[in-house]
Order: C-alpha cells, then structure tokens, then sequence
C-alpha cells in the first residue's frame, strides 16, 4: 500500500505540474519507462535532443514499470484520463487489450513498419490498426565468462560444432575445482527458467513450431513439446548439470561458480571487463528469442500530436542514441552498427544471421506469463515425465484462457 500511495502520488503531481505548464503555453509531455539509474542515464541524452530540437516541448520523466500502476492507470482509463502521455512498457497484451477497450490512440502512419525489425508489430494491431510501436530490446541467450573457461583449460563453448560436444563441455566444467554447477539457475521470479525453456524450443524445434506455441495453432501439452524436453532438456535438469537457484547468480556465474547462464544481452553492460563476456548459439540453431519494449499513448492525452511526435523521434532517431550508452538493441533498422559500444558490436556479430522471434510470455501475456514462470520452477524441483507432463498441461490451459480473454 505504501509502494502504491506513493505512485499515486506521483501521478498527481504530475497532473498538476502539467496543467501548471500547459497555462504557460508550455506543452508538457509526461512520460514514463522503466528507465532508473544507469539506464536512466542512457536514456537521458535522447529526451534532451527531442526538447532541443522541439522548444516548445517539455518532458517530464517518471520511473515506472507496468505492474507498479497498471491499477492505477486502469482506474484513470475508466474515467477517461491518463496520467501519462507516452509510456513504455514490455508487454505487447496489455497495449491491445486496452486498445480493443479504447483506451490508446492508434498510430497507424506514425512510423514505417519497414523501417522495424520483422514482426516487430505482430502483436501491436487490433482490427488491423497499429497501437504500439518497438522499442529498444535485447536477447535472451547463454552467456558465460570466457576468462573463466579458459582458466578452466576447457574449450570455449562456442566452438562446440556438435549438441553432444557442447553437453560434454557443460559436464566437464562442472567437475572444475569450486564450481556448483554446470549451468546457474535465477532464484525469485522464474523468467529465467521460461528463457531456459524457451531457448531449447528454438534451437531443437525451430521457428515453426516456436511461433506456433505462440500463436496457439501448436498446444504446449502436445507430443511434439513434450518429446522435445523430454529428449533435450528434462536428463540435464535430473543430472543435476542445473544448479540450486541462486539469488546472486548472474554474479556468481561471473566468478566461475557456473559455467554458463541463461540470462539477456543487457549483462554485456554490468559484466566487466566486458572483453570477457561471451555469448552462444547452440548448434545448428538458426532462431532466438528478442525481448523488446514498446511505446504507446493514451487515448485520453490532451497532447495526441506531441505525443506522437515524441514516440516517433523516441522510437527512431532516439533508438541510435540510447543504444549508444551500450545496454540494449535497437529493433530500428537504421541504427547503424558503429552506434553501439564494442560489447553490443559483439553480440550483433553472434547474432547477425539468427532469425529473431518475440519473447513468449510478454506476448501472450495474461495469466499466461506467471503460469509459466510458476511451472517451469515446479519442473526444476521435480525434473520427472509425470511433471513435466503437468506442467505442459497447465501452461496450455494458461494460454488458451489468456487467448479467450483477449478475444471478449
């Protein structure tokens, strides 16, 4: 209630200090990301080139995340009011349904889909109107400390030409002196584990059937799934080559305490000396996985013009800026490699002739999303058939009654 009440807050003053402009001739646009601290920083450079190059427009930030005012902004949207006028947010599901509600402005003609990685707006139309617009992103993908490897004596991963030689390697570091396990798993929220889950149905099933999970033409509980990590995925999880979950295990993979982690491409940032980050592709796979943010505006903006020409320039020109303080991916096709920091130059060389596909929860979205990372922890603490089974089972009756939803 505290966390609320201070949101709340916030919000109001937003309200009034943008009224308080507004009467000044200012206009005031209110914005909100996720943005805080060294991020923040990053993103700071491109609102200040916008209000450059538009004087009479002024950008007031708050730090937010979806599941911090959702609520409130429901409320606001019932009343038709917005406490914001541009907000960025990861999942596509909550920008439709509030749209098939009315509650955002379309932005058809805002930006040129071309312009924008593929399927970039596959999940950003309702009745076949744009409603939002991609972000910055980056991959969820195996990462490791390469100096780590090496101090080992061992092959560096990603040489491995073979599924099988990759495993060996994965076995042989975990019998390193001081090592807990081959492959660190995150404790808390279990999106690490769906990355995880979501890593193997790219690299053994392909795009195919990755994009029919996600669109629901190919049910999780079916025997092409279940024989996939069955197969690929569940002997690892009983070998014990995943570790315990670990609260600090991005850091302590970093240490050599595992030989690899399933985590995003915005480590290349944290990780240093960032000439030791590696990253990998398993064998043979041809498809990842990309997480993106999106832009979108309120329906209920007394400044629909500005807002959209801020989302515009944000989504943009304002991609090539943000990427430059390292950290994240432009899903904006001209952002020119030379734009990023020499870790993102590395993992755009890695990633250079991999087909790209949306994140899977935050598009699906609903119930969906903490169904799958609930089960997957569930399937993790008991790596057997009959889990397995249950857990499928239940994230596919998760999809189809979030799908339904979206439908009414």
């Amino acid at each position: 209630m505290k966390k609320m009440g201070t949101v709340a807050l916030a919000i109001l003053m937003a309200l009034s200090l943008g009224s308080a402009l507004a009467a000044q001739g200012t206009v005031t646009l209110r914005l909100m990301a996720p943005w805080a601290d060294k991020e923040l920083q990053g993103f700071q450079p491109a609102m200040d080139k916008f209000m450059k190059d538009n004087p009479g427009i002024k950008i007031e930030y708050r730090t937010g995340r979806l599941e911090d005012v959702s609520t409130i902004l429901s409320t606001q949207f019932s009343v038709k009011q917005t406490p914001y006028d541009v907000i960025d947010i990861s999942a596509p599901s909550y920008i439709t349904g509030e749209a098939a509600k009315g509650n955002v402005l379309a932005l058809d003609g805002t930006v040129k889909e071309s312009d924008f990685l593929d399927g970039g707006f596959d999940f950003l139309k309702v009745g076949g109107k744009i409603y939002g617009v991609p972000s910055i992103g980056g991959y969820n993908i195996p990462e490791y400390n390469k100096k780590a490897w090496k101090d080992a004596g061992l092959k560096d991963p990603s040489a491995a030409k073979t599924w099988d030689e990759l495993l060996g390697l994965l076995r042989a570091y975990a019998k390193v002196s001081g090592v807990k396990a081959a492959i660190g798993t995150g404790a808390g929220v279990g999106w690490m584990n769906t990355t995880v889950i979501e890593q193997w149905i790219c690299a053994f099933g392909g795009k195919d059937l990755y994009l029919g999970l996600l669109n629901g033409t190919v049910a999780w509980d079916s025997p092409k799934v279940k024989d996939l990590l069955g197969k690929y995925l569940l002997p690892l999880l009983k070998e014990g080559l995943f570790g315990e979950p670990d609260e600090t295990v991005r850091d302590n993979m970093w240490k050599g305490q595992y030989g690899m982690l399933f985590g995003g491409t915005t480590d290349a940032g944290r990780l240093m000396p960032s000439s030791d980050y590696g990253i990998l592709m398993f064998p043979g796979q041809k498809v990842n996985v990309m997480w993106t943010d999106f832009w979108f505006v309120p329906a209920y903006t007394p400044h629909p013009k500005e807002a959209k020409k801020l989302l515009q320039f944000l989504a943009t020109e304002g991609q090539a800026i943000q990427v430059s303080n390292g950290g994240r991916i432009a899903t904006y096709k001209k952002v020119p490699v030379k734009s990023y920091p020499p870790a993102e130059q590395y993992i755009l060389s890695v990633i250079k002739d991999i087909a790209i596909v949306p994140d899977m929860d935050d598009s699906i979205g609903g119930k969906f999303q903490p169904t799958e990372w609930d089960q997957s922890k569930l399937l993790w603490s008991d790596p057997s058939t009959e889990t397995l089974e249950s857990v499928l089972a239940a994230m596919e009756a998760a999809a189809v009654e979030t799908r339904a939803g979206a439908k009414k």
